[in-house]
């Protein structure tokens, strides 16, 4: 027997309920829009005491530039989140590879800038469950445990069908990560480009405090960041060459809690681990276009950069802050979904993200070198980076803006 299948008409429809999409639902919908949010999975659930666990932290963070704080400050997510899990960031120190232990080539400061901070740091799933909290009140339907099962455009709207609902849409976001599905059914292609690393991520205790110091140093095809949160932890984002990480993998944790202390010369002391390590192949994937009639994709599913930078989840929440000032300047006989007004969107977000991938790429590129005039080269631009009064307040106000 068929199962007979409900029909939504609505102006958007997203499929992706991570940040990305979970916040553009919240966005359009402020805007007037009717949207419809369906996920592949069940909505996120955490346990009513996980604000007070304090024994317990997500390994996924984000570094969020202080755009993107105001950004969703406006969209009334921020107040959501817990302060006792929100560590700011006052200042940024980086390494150059002839440089592991021995002070920094390069530091940025709030101060430095007039700023009160440079960023947050937060938790995965602090932050999406605060958009799960600002979604409940709102009046977007949504969908969830719910794999999309087919996309068909018809005249001027678009079709995607669920296992028990059929959505009829002026606009669908494929907002559904680095492996979308709706990029796959349009058949856009992905320009790839493998970094030969896996990224390791955990967090760790430290003995003595982060002072809320990002830190990283760059090595030989190596990236080793420790940012600051709460409860005087640090997260370990660790980029080594495959091989090395299966070494570093074999480890027990403490073993590692040494060897990174040891990488990060000791600076904060001993770390204690408390957490469990994760890994990450790291990608650079971007499609070939952003916008098609009647579909966009939004965040990875559109372009996926190199944890190097921190970048990702901020360049995807641009997106939706991009599309939904455009969205709210279009005449209102304009359908949402026309190609024209959707490539006019992509082209408004193509300078920041060929920036990123520039950045990623290039300081990659330079500390992979084992030559030492490429060393040595890398590590005068720094010295003229820190001495120039200027360009740090530059590259701070570049860091802080997204």
């Amino acid at each position: 027997m068929a199962v007979e299948h409900s029909l939504i008409k609505t102006d958007v429809a997203i499929v992706g309920a991570g940040l990305v999409g979970l916040t553009a639902a919240i966005a359009l919908s402020r805007l007037g829009k009717k949207v419809v949010l369906s996920d592949a999975k069940p909505a996120q659930s955490l346990p009513a005491d996980w604000v007070s666990d304090v024994a317990h932290w997500d390994a996924r963070i984000y570094a969020l530039t202080n755009q993107t704080v105001n950004w969703l400050r406006a969209l009334g997510v921020w107040s959501r989140l817990p302060a006792s899990r929100l560590n700011p960031i006052a200042a940024m120190h980086l390494w150059s590879p002839t440089h592991h232990h021995a002070t920094p080539s390069l530091s940025l400061s709030a101060d430095e800038a007039h700023l009160p901070e440079m960023g947050y740091i937060v938790e995965s799933q602090a932050l999406i469950d605060a958009c799960w909290q600002v979604l409940a009140e709102s009046e977007v339907t949504v969908i969830t445990d719910a794999p999309a099962q087919s996309l068909q455009h018809c005249a001027h709207m678009v079709r995607l069908s669920l296992p028990q609902h059929e959505i009829e849409a002026s606009l669908l976001l494929g907002a559904d990560g680095a492996r979308s599905w709706v990029r796959a059914q349009c058949a856009v292609g992905v320009q790839q480009v493998d970094f030969a690393q896996t990224a390791l991520v955990t967090n760790f205790k430290a003995e003595r405090p982060h002072g809320n110091i990002a830190r990283q140093w760059f090595g030989e095809h190596e990236t080793l960041a420790l940012l600051p949160m709460p409860q005087q932890q640090v997260s370990l984002v660790w980029a080594l060459p495959h091989a090395v990480v299966t070494q570093k993998q074999a480890l027990s944790a403490e073993a590692l809690a040494v060897e990174v202390a040891e990488r990060s010369g000791q600076l904060l002391g001993q770390l204690t681990p408390s957490g469990p390590v994760l890994a990450f192949p790291l990608m650079q994937n971007t499609a070939d276009t952003m916008a098609l009639p009647q579909v966009m994709l939004l965040g990875d599913a559109a372009h996926q950069v190199h944890p190097m930078a921190g970048q990702g989840v901020n360049l995807g929440f641009q997106d939706v802050q991009a599309l939904c000032a455009q969205i709210a300047e279009l005449p209102a006989v304009r359908p949402l979904g026309d190609a024209r007004f959707l490539r006019h969107v992509m082209r408004t977000r193509q300078p920041d993200i060929l920036k990123m991938h520039a950045l990623t790429r290039g300081l990659d590129t330079l500390f992979a070198r084992p030559q030492a005039v490429w060393t040595h080269a890398a590590l005068l631009g720094l010295r003229g980076v820190e001495n120039s009064a200027m360009l740090k307040r530059f590259l701070i106000r570049a860091a802080t803006q997204g």
